[in-house]
């Protein structure tokens, strides 16, 4: 554990969750490692288990590590994922700090050129998961499931951006969607909006099958487009707006 340091300050447990931070960071310690026992690290810092606590509950809040029961317990480094981003993300949503109008324009940013890479890269298999969205989202829309039907749209794009492999734009539209995914819970949406929405994917779908670059673009920004002004509509109407 060299590489972790005596603490010199007061400020303990800042300190030994900063110095934990950057071994994570560079790579010391990865998703699903093990960190040294509570004990461990107390006599590496030289301070007391409760400043290791304190250090690791800021860890824990920031979604870098989590914590295990159990005989195989302990502290690990937490798998990446959007739990922090989209949560944050949410509550400004909610103190009306981000507006829906901002969330549009995130998607409207990344979602348009996602699409024409997908058109781009995509072989083999891959717009295998997509034909089964589109496929399922019309199942549910035939029985009735509206917002199953709505939630398996939001997915869809995901799916595209997961054809990119690119883990910042993965990381960046799954934590919208995120939201996106919330607010559809609150939200009373008609069958005719979900049924509109799978008919943009399917040309969507359609242009990325055939590698029509610029119409996935196009199409993709359009569909953003109409979804918010339909959105903004829904809510504009609904009684606790009123």
């Amino acid at each position: 554990m060299k590489q972790f340091k005596p603490l010199k300050s007061r400020k303990y447990a800042a300190e030994v969750a900063a110095q934990i931070k950057r071994t994570i960071f560079d790579g010391t310690y990865g998703p699903g490692d093990k960190l040294p026992s509570e004990s461990q690290l107390a006599q590496v810092f030289e301070v007391s288990t409760v400043s290791i606590r304190q250090a690791i509950r800021v860890l824990e809040s920031s979604g870098l590590v989590c914590t295990k029961r159990g005989a195989e317990g302990g502290v690990f480094v937490a798998e990446a994922d959007t739990l922090a981003v989209s949560t944050y993300l949410s509550d400004m949503l909610q103190l009306k700090r981000v507006r829906l109008g901002d969330l549009t324009m995130a998607r409207l940013i990344f979602e348009p050129e996602i699409a024409s890479v997908a058109a781009e890269v995509w072989k083999g298999d891959e717009l295998t998961e997509l034909e089964h969205n589109v496929s399922m989202t019309q199942a549910a829309l035939d029985a009735g499931e509206i917002k199953q039907a709505r939630i398996n749209n939001l997915n869809f794009h995901r799916i595209i951006c997961k054809l990119t492999k690119n883990p910042v734009v993965i990381f960046t539209l799954n934590s919208v969607m995120d939201v996106l995914k919330d607010n559809v819970r609150e939200t009373e949406i008609d069958e005719e909006f979900v049924r509109n929405e799978l008919i943009a994917h399917k040309t969507i779908l359609d242009n990325i099958r055939f590698r029509n670059v610029g119409m996935a673009h196009d199409q993709m920004r359009v569909h953003i487009r109409t979804v918010h002004e339909r959105l903004s509509e829904v809510q504009k109407l609904s009684p606790e707006k009123k």
